[in-house]
């Protein structure tokens, strides 16, 4: 595209988006729009008319009529300039009116005028804001009333000016009018077709920041019926992690600093848990915690799980390197059965409970930094795919003393 044709196309489209706000809706937008390409035509239709009296007769009636026509048209563009939506919309259909009720006492029913009537019945229902709707229908009946009696009594409207030919009214009126239907029915559709692109653009941003927030299949179930059942899952394997040292380290850094370490180590675990199958549920402060086998029956669950704590710790020892802040994490891994729903009403929580997230858990706490401490039910799942080093029983605040292990 040209530079000249990149700004023709930036003018009408500034000329289609006058009185155009941030703050309306997509369908509000596009009823201002057609309003205006609307408001445009007519201008358009009435200056045709002026250029052809022009050239076939002198008659002062038809160049004033049409010229006065043209500019209530271009009134309805600076009413919707000044952010009267409603105002201008009547403005139009009453433009259109006028021209219908002037044409057929200067011209008569022969002129082909009549055929506006069609225009003006639809064109409401494509102009006017929502919030004017009972409006819309007022003008559409009216048009529609116009339409009949004048096709009733058409034998009575004779033309009260014989300067132009009937015939070439008929071809001019019907020609101009169905081009004028082409133009607004073209640009309809497409603004709904960018209207329903941009729903769908934003309905993508809406899903990805759910599927952010909650598992797939939770965020069916809250389509589908507005709830969600919580869930029993027999075979899930949790994982916690933690850094070690951060209470001392949040008193010596600036609040922006730690949250933008924290965002950036948290970024990349969210990533990591989609490489590896694992759902993040949450982040509490420095604690991370995710689990595997939710959505649905794995048997690699508490091996997805290690895989995911390996690549985590893999990726702060090569961050530690270049940073100047060193992070130390604990991991806790722990398998079980473990309920999963969403609580509250307002800004849904996926969480899950049971005594399985508090073990696993205790076996963060219970770990070593750099090293990821395993349960006994972790270390059966896992014992003929990792190297596992026994530690022995280990109390756990809560729990007693559990068996543990830590992954080679």
């Amino acid at each position: 595209m040209s530079i000249d044709d990149k700004t023709e196309s930036r003018f009408f489209q500034r000329m289609i988006d006058i009185g155009a706000n941030e703050d309306f809706s997509i369908t509000e937008i596009r009823y201002l729009r057609v309003t205006n390409i609307a408001s445009f035509l007519g201008v358009i239709y009435n200056a045709i008319w002026v250029l052809i009296a022009f050239l076939l007769t002198d008659a002062l009636v038809i160049y004033g009529s049409n010229a006065l026509l043209g500019l209530m048209f271009l009134m309805a563009l600076i009413f919707n300039g000044k952010g009267w939506r409603v105002l201008a919309s009547i403005w139009l259909i009453l433009a259109s009116y006028m021209s219908v009720i002037l044409f057929l006492y200067l011209l008569g029913y022969s002129s082909g005028v009549a055929v506006i009537c069609f225009l003006i019945i639809i064109l409401p229902y494509m102009t006017f804001p929502r919030k004017a709707r009972y409006i819309a229908h007022g003008f559409s009946i009216l048009a529609c009333l116009t339409l009949i009696v004048a096709v009733i009594f058409q034998s009575n409207l004779t033309a009260h000016f014989d300067g132009l030919d009937p015939y070439l009214s008929q071809i001019v009126n019907i020609s101009i009018t169905g081009f004028i239907c082409l133009i607004l029915i073209s640009s309809l559709s497409v603004l709904i077709d960018k209207s329903e692109e941009s729903l769908m653009a934003e309905q993508k941003k809406s899903d990805d920041l759910l599927h952010n927030i909650l598992p797939a299949n939770i965020i069916r179930d809250l389509k589908e019926s507005g709830k969600t059942i919580p869930k029993r899952h027999k075979n899930v394997t949790v994982l916690f992690t933690d850094f070690q040292g951060f209470t001392e380290l949040v008193a010596s850094i600036s609040a922006i600093t730690l949250v933008n370490e924290l965002n950036d180590i948290f970024g990349r675990f969210d990533e990591i848990m989609e490489e590896t199958e694992v759902e993040k549920i949450e982040t509490i402060g420095d604690a991370y915690m995710a689990a595997c086998g939710l959505e649905k029956e794995m048997t690699n669950h508490a091996a997805n799980c290690i895989s995911a704590a390996q690549m985590m710790l893999s990726y702060l020892e090569e961050r530690n390197k270049s940073h100047e802040i060193r992070w130390r994490m604990r991991v806790g891994i722990h398998s079980g059965t473990a309920v999963a729903g969403v609580v509250g009403k307002k800004k849904f929580a996926y969480d899950l409970f049971g005594d399985t997230i508090n073990t696993a858990s205790r076996i963060e706490s219970a770990g070593e930094a750099g090293k990821i401490n395993i349960s006994s039910s972790t270390y059966e799942l896992v014992k003929d795919d990792f190297i596992c080093i026994p530690r022995g029983k280990i109390f756990a605040k809560g729990k007693g003393n559990l068996e543990m292990y830590f992954i080679n």
